[in-house]
Order: C-alpha cells, then structure tokens, then sequence
C-alpha cells in the first residue's frame, strides 16, 4: 500500500510539473520588473504634430 501511495504522489507531481510545463509554452514566460522604470515610463511625445501653414489655410 505504500508503494502505490508513493508512486500516486510522484505520479500526480510529474502532472502538475507537465501542467506548469505546459502553461508556460503556451503563454510564455511571466514579464519582470525592471529596476529603472523610467525606461520603461516614456514622458515625451512618441510623434510631432505638423502645423498647417496660414497660407494654406487661407486656400478655399
């Protein structure tokens, strides 16, 4: 009775390991934080806005 207890645990360990396995193929790995979030912050504008010239738009 013990044998089939323990190969019962070792049987159910290997299917939560393949499981984990598995979830992570699937998903890919969870993203770290990095220790300098100001890379990661961007503060400036990632475009520039064209003005229209005054003359253009005077145009009909």
């Amino acid at each position: 009775m013990r044998k089939l207890k323990k190969l019962a645990r070792v049987c159910w360990l290997a299917l939560l390991l393949l499981l984990a396995v598995t979830g992570i193929a699937i998903t890919g790995a969870a993203p770290t934080q990095a220790k300098n979030r100001r890379i990661i912050i961007d503060d400036e504008p990632s475009i520039e806005m064209v003005d229209k010239k005054k003359d253009e738009e005077e145009k009909p």
